[in-house]
């Protein structure tokens, strides 16, 4: 067979692949930001309380090992308030309470063992005393909006009255009977041992009503209070003034 064959293919001129139209892509844009905006709040409250609930569950495993480290040492195991040391060169050292700032003075907690119970922490390698765990509530910083978390505190008495405060040199200190203490030095009339409650209260710098509370009674058993809870120890509801 001879003859010249043509085959004509006919290709549509509308193409098959179709895309997204600019109205339509804005309208996508428009309702993910919607989206978004209404899901950040929630988001940044729910990473601010798992960050107060991080901080606080860290001070009461510290309260809780400080009383066991003093009752197994038969030593007391004091904690002062310290700055969170920027590098390995420099060692811890105690701050005062009346130095907080808001957070800019100190960031955390130095809990150690006070071997020569002189009632204060030496920071030099001869001193028996030894660091036995540190708690950093915030990262060393001379800027007040880094500053995630801030506290309060007041002692309260037995009749669930509270409104005193840490002064000067005072440390925290739970004795080789378990018991709690607020004073400095080593002289025993410098310490009021077993007279008083502490409420430490752990709140978000930017929303208050985001918080815990760790209390340490005058046995020295600390309590983790609970928001929304049944709390059995009247010092979690508590006004503090």
């Amino acid at each position: 067979m001879s003859g010249n064959f043509r085959v004509e293919i006919m290709f549509s001129s509308k193409s098959t692949n179709t895309g997204f139209t600019l109205i339509e892509m804005l309208i996508v844009i428009a309702i993910t930001a919607i989206l978004t905006a209404i899901a950040l709040p929630g988001m940044e409250r729910m990473i601010a309380s798992q960050r107060i609930n991080n901080r606080a569950d860290q001070m009461f495993a510290l309260f809780q090992f400080a009383r066991a480290e003093a009752i197994r040492t038969n030593k007391p195991v004091l904690i002062c308030p310290t700055v969170i040391r920027k590098n390995t060169a420099n060692p811890n050292a105690c701050s005062q309470f009346n130095n907080y700032q808001n957070g800019l003075g100190w960031q955390g907690f130095l809990a150690f063992n006070d071997a020569d119970m002189d009632g204060t922490y030496k920071a030099n390698p001869t001193s028996p005393d030894s660091p036995v765990r540190v708690v950093a509530l915030n990262q060393n910083t001379d800027n007040i909006n880094k500053i995630k978390v801030k506290l309060r505190w007041q002692t309260c008495n037995a009749r669930v009255a509270c409104g005193g405060t840490i002064t000067g040199n005072k440390l925290l200190g739970f004795m080789p009977n378990g018991r709690f203490g607020i004073g400095d030095g080593k002289n025993a009339d410098d310490w009021s041992i077993g007279q008083s409650n502490l409420v430490i209260e752990i709140i978000d710098s930017r929303n208050v009503n985001i918080n815990r509370r760790i209390v340490i009674t005058p046995s020295g058993k600390p309590v983790a209070c609970k928001n929304g809870a049944d709390n059995t120890n009247s010092f979690c509801t508590v006004q503090l003034s």
